[in-house]
């Protein structure tokens, strides 16, 4: 899009920033937040009820301070003349921002209804904001192409890689959550854990060495973050976790966390340094060949001017 006039999604990511940082003031005060509104319980009052194993420390939620100061860095730049038509606002994150917020409003919600059907709602809705966050992510990992700077990846895609990942990590606890509201067995539960710290090994996965020449780094790098905090957290009474169980899921969270971090530490080095090293080297010595061509060059006639006059 050419035109450089404020249009609809521009607003509508403002109306959307705003709704999440409503929300999201609860959330990153943690799980141990007791407050609750007359309209709506606060999503830190939900993680409580939601109990499971894959729940983290209150601490891992700072990353929620961090994913909602660059959000709103989004926003602002998002108005800009140089950003508000960019393919990356237009075409790309259009209204799904707005729909990951509102999916988060209703999540939160209080609907009264601590039934089957009520966890089912809740479980749905946070399902739609991880599905709209990933569409971001898809929709602007479909219309990058070389001309991208290095700006507009920091400042319009980079905080929908953070948001990908925690939304992500979110849902897995409501997920995760409404089976033990269910009351399934500790084991099943253990089992449902497993899978989805494998989930978390699969996304990084594919972020990292199958997402064509730029690798995601982001990612893994939150999910880590999300699982060490796992790996550490005392579990409520709902899913005390006894003897070779805890020892099994607790410890497989820390190797997860510690696997993605390394792997992730690694294929940066390996892509974006010495890679680009080695480049850098390539080129400094075809410059010098070049350079040592010149030199040894012997021309075997001048070139014509009128009387020996400078041009």
């Amino acid at each position: 899009m050419s035109s450089e006039r404020l249009n609809f999604y521009n607003y509508l990511n403002v109306v959307a920033f705003a709704l999440s940082w409503v929300l999201n003031s609860d959330v990153v005060r943690g799980p141990e937040a007791q407050d609750q509104n007359m309209f709506w319980s606060g999503i830190g009052n939900l993680f409580n009820r939601y109990e499971s194993i894959v729940n983290p420390t209150s601490q891992t939620y700072l990353i929620a301070h961090l994913i909602l100061l660059l959000e709103g860095v989004f926003t602002c730049v998002q108005l800009l003349p140089k950003y508000r038509a960019s393919v990356m606002v237009q075409d790309s994150v259009k209204h799904w921002f707005f729909l990951s917020a509102l999916m988060q409003f209703l999540w939160s919600v209080d609907l009264g209804l601590a039934n089957t059907v009520g966890q089912v709602l809740s479980v749905l809705f946070m399902g739609g904001m991880f599905f709209s966050v990933t569409r971001i992510l898809l929709l602007q990992a479909a219309n990058t192409d070389s001309t991208q700077t290095p700006e507009e990846y920091w400042l319009l895609r980079f905080p929908f890689s953070m948001h990908f990942a925690w939304a992500m990590a979110v849902f897995s606890m409501s997920l995760n959550g409404f089976f033990v509201q269910l009351e399934v067995g500790r084991t099943a539960q253990v089992v449902m854990g497993i899978i989805t710290l494998l989930s978390f090994i699969a996304v990084a996965y594919k972020m990292i060495f199958r997402n064509g020449s730029k690798p995601n780094y982001v990612v893994p790098l939150v999910l880590a973050w999300f699982c060490i905090g796992i790996s550490v957290c005392e579990q409520g009474p709902k899913v005390h976790l006894e003897g070779t169980q805890k020892l099994i899921f607790n410890g497989f969270a820390g190797f997860t966390a510690f696997a993605l971090a390394l792997v992730t530490a690694v294929v940066f080095v390996r892509t974006e340094i010495l890679a680009k090293r080695q480049e850098d080297g390539s080129t400094i010595s075809n410059d010098m060949k070049d350079v040592n061509y010149a030199e040894d060059t012997v021309y075997v006639s001048a070139p014509d001017n009128d009387g020996g006059a400078m041009a």
